[in-house]
């Protein structure tokens, strides 16, 4: 199985785990809002940024039928929706939503997957229902994906996006050359890990996914 498929799967099966720090009477308030109907309520932007597109009346036939022309939703809980490009189901968009249980207020994060290079939107859901966009948090430098001492070859260059990711959000560094990309291995992984309020910044040991 592809890795931007078991990406999916990962992303689907963590988010039906209890979110951190909620308590019952947050909790309750914050279940009114879904996946689904958030994703009614957000602009079709982040669909610009694949070859497909997405309009507002292919959206609503997405909604109602689960599938359009070129994307079908391959799957959804109450916090996630993934929505596969057809026919290959090589690339995907994703909604997953981040519970605040301090004020009922919910943070989507909507991404592509599946390709070298990613977008993300945030978006913040008050307890009103009003949307407004959110900052992404700062892409790390990409000496934090080194060992400390190590350095890039000085034929490479790089630059870090912020993807949606397992848990929560993550940097995703990519190199190239002046003969095109390149395959640099890095020892750590740079994640967001939302922590029921915001994101926290976590540096790993870096892991195949």
């Amino acid at each position: 199985m592809p890795r931007h498929i078991y990406a999916l799967l990962l992303i689907l099966s963590l988010s039906i785990l209890p979110q951190l720090a909620a308590g019952a009477e947050a909790d309750a308030a914050e279940k009114d809002a879904t996946a689904r109907s958030i994703f009614a309520l957000l602009p079709e932007s982040i669909f610009e940024n694949t070859p497909e597109g997405l309009n507002p009346v292919e959206k609503q036939k997405l909604l109602s039928s689960g599938r359009s022309e070129f994307w079908e939703v391959a799957g959804e809980t109450e916090d996630v929706m993934v929505f596969a490009a057809l026919p290959f189901r090589d690339t995907a968009v994703a909604l997953r939503l981040f519970r605040d249980a301090s004020d009922g207020s919910v943070l989507a994060a909507l991404g592509t997957l599946g390709g070298a290079v990613c977008t993300l939107e945030l978006w913040r859901v008050d307890a009103s229902g009003r949307i407004v966009p959110v900052d992404t948090p700062q892409e790390p430098d990409v000496s934090a994906f080194f060992a400390p001492g190590r350095k890039m070859p000085p034929d490479v260059k790089a630059t870090v996006m912020i993807c949606l990711g397992l848990g929560g959000l993550k940097a995703q560094p990519l190199f190239w050359t002046n003969t095109g990309m390149a395959d640099l291995p890095v020892d750590n992984d740079v994640s967001f890990q939302w922590t029921g309020k915001n994101f926290e910044r976590q540096v790993r040991p870096h892991t195949e996914e």
